[in-house]
């Protein structure tokens, strides 16, 4: 208890410009109300980016299920300014078993909750990780538990295990990984004296129970290997080696003190070497592997941007755990006042680099930046987009009906969507006539009703260029300027043959005479088109990708793109019933395998001698006298 307050009071004193219920800023989009949340990972389909039919993160459905407490943005909230007091809890429960004494146990969990990777990510709201510095002890050890042996209790131990690897690869799939190749690399290598079919099954449960716990997420990961490199929160910043060995990823939020912890780990070792430190050393070298994975292979972030290496917080806590381990395997039997001494310089260290540095970063209370209550009731009425322009290296996004929420960026748009949202950010950032006029047309196109601005742009060169495509409304809660589109638009529109010519050969129009909104929303569209001229076409605002069907009077018919990237279906002339919808035959069958892995694990973990009656006690036999 005593670690939990101290931890709690030194969260409390670095995070208090940040308290609140509606944390956002830095790498931390805000999290939607529950129903938002739940409707979020259910859809099929996404009006993000334009629209994808991508898997979701499962870390909606960890909100989902955990914000029905204190609602998903509350939730996310208490993780991030309670990281340090949660972790270090977390950690001195999962070392209950070491045979050191309890105030070991309570300073190495004090160093673990103070250490820089999880600070740094608090600040720059990298909720990943912060989900990673709380999960990893209990993961960690689960897996050695079961290492050395399953005991009779196998399958609860298994399942236990299994559905803390799952919670914390919903977050970070990189952490995922590292667990998995510690748990086979375990097995192969360890002896145990645990029947050999035993421990293969525990293991079996505990490599394919998660990833069916987290369909259909894993399909998108393989798909998109960035999500696991660089995380739920993006790439990582420059950092140098010094700061990498002080336990530092890099960015604001945190000095190298980490060095102190290496520091510690050498010293506890060379004083007192023994086999109980192998395990702790196999952690750290699963570390290092992450570290470099992540720093050596650079890829394209899944919302487009330079080529880029990943943050390095998750591994670096890895390795961070892996050397307390290192430090806690030397302190068994009597220890005398030095080592007493060594543990306090730690952790006051890594405190005092903890108050120093961890309240910097972009992360604040607020909710992030919104749109006037009157611009935001449109939005949601009539489900048109916004286009978000970034700033400062961050990606634009477009977002339908709503602000961006958290999830939407790790959402995976079509190929064709970060290069097209760069493009019109960089024209209506620029001084280009042509390029200004052609971005808001294209955007307007694709269904966005208003252009929020970078912080510190002004609209007025941009209404001055093309005054009769766009006006200035009220800025956002932050200050940022915004855009309202003037060209006619919607989920769907009916464009005329002169318009449609258009939409087939250029990428944005250079007239809107004669299109007509309809009164249809996305992703399942059933209208009812009337007599017209040959030549005219439904557009719908989503994305041009696989999986789009058409029906014209219950006959099919093919999809083609409109302004190079949009769904569209020609109609004819005479009255017709058109259906254009994208079915999820798929993704309805992962979310089964899901539902299936979720009753099995929550049936398994509970202990099969939880409940039963207790056997009455033998009663003694009277004795009579004779």
């Amino acid at each position: 208890m005593g670690i939990f307050v101290v931890l709690a009071a030194l969260g409390l004193s670095v995070n208090a410009g940040r308290l609140g219920f509606d944390l956002a800023g830095g790498r931390l989009l805000p999290a939607g109300s529950l129903s938002e949340v739940w409707s979020a990972y259910l859809a099929n389909w996404h009006p993000v980016g334009g629209g994808t039919a991508s898997a979701p993160p499962a870390a909606l459905a960890v909100l989902g299920i955990f914000g029905a407490l204190c609602t998903p943005h509350g939730f996310v909230s208490v993780l991030m300014i309670a990281d340090a007091p949660l972790a270090g809890v977390s950690a001195y429960l999962a070392t209950r078993r070491l045979p050191v004494q309890p105030w070991v146990r309570a300073v190495t969990a004090g160093a673990y909750g103070l250490l820089p990777a999880a600070t740094a990510a608090v600040a720059q709201g990298r909720l990943d990780v912060v989900a990673a510095h709380i999960l990893l002890p209990p993961v960690i050890a689960g897996i050695a538990g079961l290492l050395a042996g399953p005991g009779q209790r196998w399958l609860h131990s298994s399942s236990l295990c299994a559905l803390g690897l799952a919670v914390l690869g919903a977050f970070s799939p990189l952490a995922h990984l590292l667990a998995l190749t510690g748990l086979v690399a375990g097995f192969v290598v360890l002896p145990s004296p645990a029947p050999l079919l035993k421990r293969a099954a525990a293991v079996v449960i505990v490599v394919l129970v998660p990833l069916a716990l987290l369909m259909p997420w894993p399909v998108v990961l393989v798909n998109h290997p960035a999500l696991v490199l660089h995380g739920l929160s993006g790439p990582g910043d420059p950092v140098t080696a010094v700061e990498l060995a002080g336990l530092d990823p890099g960015g604001a939020g945190a000095w190298p003190a980490g060095l102190a912890v290496l520091l510690a780990a050498v010293v506890a070792f060379a004083v007192r070497p023994g086999r109980g430190a192998a395990a702790g050393l196999a952690v750290v070298v699963l570390g290092i592997a992450g570290l470099a994975l992540v720093r050596l292979v650079t890829v394209t972030p899944l919302q487009g941007g330079p080529v880029s290496a990943g943050f390095a917080g998750v591994p670096l806590l890895v390795a961070g755990a892996g050397l307390l381990w290192i430090v806690l395997s030397t302190c068994r039997g009597d220890l005398g006042k030095p080592v007493l001494a060594g543990g306090a310089a730690l952790v006051v260290t890594l405190a005092v680099a903890f108050v120093v540095a961890g309240s910097g970063g972009p992360l604040r209370s607020g909710g992030g930046p919104a749109l006037a209550q009157d611009q935001a009731d449109e939005l949601a009425r009539t489900g048109r987009s916004v286009l978000v322009l970034g700033g400062g290296g961050t990606p634009a996004m477009q977002t339908g009906g709503r602000m961006p929420r958290f999830g939407d960026d790790q959402l995976a748009v079509s190929a064709a969507t970060p290069t097209r949202l760069a493009g019109w950010q960089e024209a209506l950032t620029g001084a280009d006539p042509g390029r200004i006029r052609a971005a808001l047309s294209g955007a307007a196109a694709s269904g966005a009703l208003f252009v929020v601005l970078p912080a510190g742009t002004e609209p007025g060169p941009i209404v001055a260029t093309a005054p009769a495509l766009a006006s200035p409304v009220a800025p956002t809660s932050d200050g940022r300027a915004v855009l309202r589109l003037l060209e006619p638009g919607g989920q769907v529109v009916l464009i005329p043959p002169g318009v449609a010519r258009q939409a087939v050969t250029s990428q944005a129009p250079t007239s809107t005479l004669g299109v007509t909104p309809v009164d249809a929303q996305l992703p399942d569209v059933r209208v009812r088109v009337s007599d017209g001229v040959p030549g005219r076409l439904l557009v719908l605002a989503a994305e041009y990708e696989d999986g789009w069907r058409a029906r014209v009077d219950g006959r099919a018919v093919p999809v083609v793109p409109a302004w190079g990237h949009q769904v569209a279906v020609a109609v004819p002339t005479a009255q017709a019933d058109v259906t254009v919808e994208r079915p999820a035959t798929l993704r309805d069958v992962l979310l089964l395998v899901q539902v299936a892995a979720a009753l099995f694990t929550l049936l398994t973990a509970v202990p099969t001698g939880i409940g039963a009656a207790r056997p009455p006690r033998p009663q003694p036999v009277p004795t009579t006298g004779s």
